[in-house]
């Protein structure tokens, strides 16, 4: 991380002593990022589908404690000595085959949840590309329209958590431009309220 900054001090370094016509803009990453109407809505999908999997990983759950229950249940009976050898025997086969479903529905219930997680962390992490690359394209364009040739990320700490960006002039800074192209004919509560309504629909079908 120190090695970076020091990289970015001599590059911005390099630009100033050899270019002049350079100019250099500022953007707050983590501002726009939160303020783009699409993270609203990713976040709200990814929320939804979270509360999705709670809702079955409860259902397993509550099906394995019925079942360890029953055996519990099997076990104890198999053991009463009042009982015949062959009603016994009966019941400890009861037992193991309760036993073996038990297992089963134990391995079910960790496959689920591990697949569960996986499965939003990779949604995650597809969504945020996508997200960035947004970004990063409308950053592409009002640099290539007014002529930025480098474009640093005030949001960044050092290792002093310092900002890496101290001081920029408001000239130079882009974050409110960035956010209003990127949210141009889109109103981020609107859309979020969108999303509530479309999804309550289909709850309710």
């Amino acid at each position: 991380m120190k090695i970076l900054y020091i990289f970015i001090f001599v590059l911005i370094s390099t630009f100033q002593l050899n270019a002049g016509d350079n100019k250099i803009a500022v953007i707050n990453m983590e501002k726009v990022y939160s303020k783009y109407y699409k993270t609203k809505m990713i976040n709200l999908n990814i929320q939804k589908q979270s509360e999705l999997y709670k809702v079955w990983t409860e259902k397993l759950k509550k099906s394995v404690e019925k079942m360890q229950k029953e055996y519990d249940i099997l076990i104890d009976s198999a053991q009463d000595f009042a009982l015949s050898n062959s009603e016994r025997t009966r019941r400890n086969k009861s037992a193991q085959k309760k036993y073996y479903d038990l297992e089963s529905k134990k391995k079910e219930l960790r496959n689920y949840v591990v697949k569960a997680e996986k499965s939003l962390q990779e949604k995650m992490i597809e969504k945020r590309k996508e997200i960035i690359n947004d970004i990063k394209s409308a950053v592409g364009r009002k640099c290539s329209i007014e002529g930025y040739t480098l474009v640093l990320d005030s949001s960044g700490k050092t290792l002093n958590d310092i900002p890496a960006v101290v001081y920029v002039n408001s000239a130079y800074e882009i974050t409110d431009d960035i956010i209003a192209e990127l949210n141009r004919g889109h109103d981020p509560r609107k859309e979020t309220d969108k999303q509530d309504g479309a999804a309550t629909e289909t709850n309710n079908q």
